[in-house]
């Protein structure tokens, strides 16, 4: 098969990316061809020979940056004419979109006039970043703009049962395959000692990891004045590690008392990130929008504990045997002291933890998913 990808946000690190590129390697394995279509983003340009950058809206470039400092794109008008360009030489057997926002992109479009299967994955809760940013008002429009274009699709792909079943709230009537993301990190981490160096903290300090964009959606003002009352004990920090908005965060951590126990990483490599997790000591989180939380599966593949707050995702994604549950805010700090105190506790959860992911995300069950549902439509 041939199969087209359009996203808006590759190759920025983000979960959408981690699952792309998971799914390329594994159709490419077995013997398929798939290309992927993102607009251009100068400082990145292209990541891998099956990655096709078009052009990017210089208006919403502006928009994004100056109003909600986002690093995503939008294709320009003139990459309808690139991406069309770029179908009739390629000649896909199906397109796969893996980005849905307020407005039809360029992809979105060709994809439609294509007249072949056309496959959605939802990665991204968009109803409650709309609200963040736009009230009420954002979230019903991307809650219709939701349901109109999965019923427009073949197939969609949701990465767990519950945000399946969100979209089946909205009015979406098609097929919907729950196939989560499959995980998978380097075996070898980075030592307390190589990371204590590479961001200036002292060689016995705990460390308290946090993986993703640096982003209001992601609660990460909650995380920050939830641990709080370890960072100021003088001998805990909290590495931050993603891109995003890192100087408001840094005030805030200031302002807190606690700006030298917060520290913000900025963007790293896939590969780099993921070594960060065997050299720390608990990984924490606060999101209430993820629609899988890839980093809290890495997290226990290497085997880090887990306490994290009560979301939609959590009897799903981290049950309360493999994880830290906390559904008290004011417990968070309390719940991190207990489980470091506890190596017994730890030590059974995070064996526990690491065969769950292994037997419930694993890459090739995820691959063997998606080339049956690609099958499936093109035969």
């Amino acid at each position: 098969m041939k199969i087209i990808i359009g996203s808006l946000t590759y190759p920025l690190a983000n979960g959408v990316t981690t699952s792309i590129n998971a799914s390329v390697d594994g159709f490419l394995a077995a013997g398929h061809r798939v290309i992927i279509i993102a607009p251009r983003y100068d400082d990145l340009g292209k990541v891998r020979p099956e990655h096709y950058p078009v052009s990017s809206s210089e208006i919403s470039r502006w928009f994004l940056s100056a109003l909600h400092k986002k690093e995503r794109l939008f294709s320009a008008t003139r990459a309808v004419r690139e991406i069309r360009a770029i179908v009739d030489n390629f000649q896909p057997d199906a397109f796969w979109l893996h980005t849905l926002t307020w407005a039809p992109n360029a992809f979105e479009k060709v994809m439609r006039q294509s007249g072949h299967p056309n496959v959605l994955t939802y990665h991204t809760l968009v109803e409650d970043y709309a609200r963040m940013y736009a009230g009420e008002i954002g979230a019903w429009l991307l809650r219709n703009r939701s349901r109109r274009v999965a019923n427009m699709m073949d197939a969609v792909i949701t990465p767990s049962a519950v945000i399946a079943k969100k979209l089946s709230s909205y009015g979406v009537k098609k097929n919907i395959e729950v196939i989560p993301t499959g995980i998978k990190i380097p075996e070898k981490s980075y030592t307390k000692k190589e990371i204590a160096e590479r961001f200036h903290i002292p060689a016995d300090s705990t460390v308290l990891l946090y993986v993703g964009r640096i982003s209001r959606e992601k609660n990460i003002t909650k995380l920050i004045q939830m641990t709080e009352p370890i960072l100021k004990g003088g001998k805990t920090v909290l590495l931050l590690v993603g891109p995003g908005d890192l100087i408001e965060t840094q005030d805030l951590a200031r302002k807190l008392g606690v700006g030298r126990q917060v520290i913000c990483t900025g963007a790293l490599s896939k590969e780099d990130t993921q070594k960060i997790y065997g050299a720390s000591d608990v990984f924490v989180f606060a999101s209430q929008t993820e629609t899988q939380g890839l980093v809290i599966g890495e997290a226990m593949l290497a085997g880090l504990p887990v306490v994290a707050l009560d979301s939609p995702i959590q009897p799903e994604i981290y049950p309360e045997n493999v994880a830290v549950v906390v559904r008290d805010e004011r417990q968070f700090a309390s719940s991190i002291q207990s489980i470091l105190a506890d190596d017994k506790q730890r030590q059974t959860m995070t064996t526990t933890a690491k065969k769950f992911v292994e037997d419930n995300f694993s890459v090739e069950g995820m691959i063997s998913k998606q080339i049956a549902l690609f099958e499936r439509l093109v035969g």
